[in-house]
């Protein structure tokens, strides 16, 4: 997807006492291009010309060196399936989808009211501006915070 916006989140009610708080973007998707991950907070409208400050609702980024797709011979590139295995030691498949946190701890006290929406935009270096594209791909958004 080239934009991310999520349904209403709602806000920890813990959030005086935390000391910090993540947003876990689960199963990233980086087989393709590289690219940067900008999260705003309740800022739906956000792109990639939105300044990165908190008047905006910037929360933070995060970074994936992507593999710029499949070169190799048919089935090179497939993730093959492991068994759930605590002894197993092998290293996950190099294409294996990746867990990416966002510290986002002062911007989560920031917010105001009972629920807050995150939009994420996904931008690749362009030859005058970053320019914003289609290879934000993951499985599930998760906020977590830590006493």
């Amino acid at each position: 997807m080239d934009r991310y916006v999520s349904d209403p989140i709602p806000i920890p009610p813990n959030r005086e006492v935390f000391q910090r708080a993540d947003l876990l973007f689960e199963a990233v998707d980086h087989s393709g291009a590289s690219f940067e991950a900008r999260v705003f907070f309740n800022d739906p409208e956000a792109d990639e010309a939105t300044p990165m400050d908190d008047e905006h609702g910037y929360a933070g980024s995060f970074v994936i060196f992507g593999h710029g797709g499949c070169a190799g011979d048919e089935g090179h590139c497939e993730i093959p399936e492991y068994p759930d295995d605590v002894d197993d030691l092998r290293f996950p498949h190099p294409l294996h989808p990746a867990d990416k946190p966002v510290v986002v701890t002062e911007a989560l006290r920031r917010l105001e009211g009972e629920t807050f929406t995150v939009t994420v935009v996904p931008v690749l270096p362009g030859p005058d501006a970053p320019e914003r594209s289609d290879v934000l791909f993951f499985e599930r958004l998760e906020v977590l915070t830590y006493e």
